[in-house]
């Protein structure tokens, strides 16, 4: 039998996406991320958008989310982007097929003007998202 949420976080947060790339700063939603699922029980989605089938992303995004989630189930998605598409776009899109109740993502810290200019994922997912997106500094 499984257990209801026994608090707001818990039920409000049930099923969250965490789009991840593999530098640093993705780092920290991962922890975030963590500590949803230890603390309420939270399934956790993680999302890697590739450029093609042989991305060597690919292959780090695994080893450090095998490295840093021992022991917390997860599962792993991996899109690859179509030509003309963005990371922004499938992580939309995967929004748009699969409920979730939290995106939790980082930034390089690009906001205002910075943000528009350099393409900022973050802020398009935010603008685009049918659902709750907490964005991490």
């Amino acid at each position: 039998m499984v257990e209801e949420p026994s608090s707001f976080l818990a039920y409000r947060f049930r099923r969250i996406l965490v789009p991840i790339v593999p530098q640093p700063h993705a780092e920290q939603a991962i922890n975030i991320a963590m500590e949803f699922a230890t603390s309420y029980g939270s399934k956790l989605t993680f999302l890697y958008v590739a450029q093609s089938d042989k991305d060597p992303g690919i292959e780090k995004v695994k080893r450090i989310l095998n490295d840093k989630l021992k022991g917390i189930e997860y599962e792993l998605k991996i899109r690859i982007a179509k030509p003309g598409e963005t990371a922004a776009s499938e992580i939309v899109r995967e929004l748009s097929g699969t409920h979730y109740d939290l995106v939790i993502m980082s930034t390089r810290g690009y906001y205002g003007v910075a943000a528009l200019v350099y393409e900022s994922t973050s802020i398009a997912v935010a603008l685009a998202a049918n659902t709750s997106v907490l964005i991490l500094r």
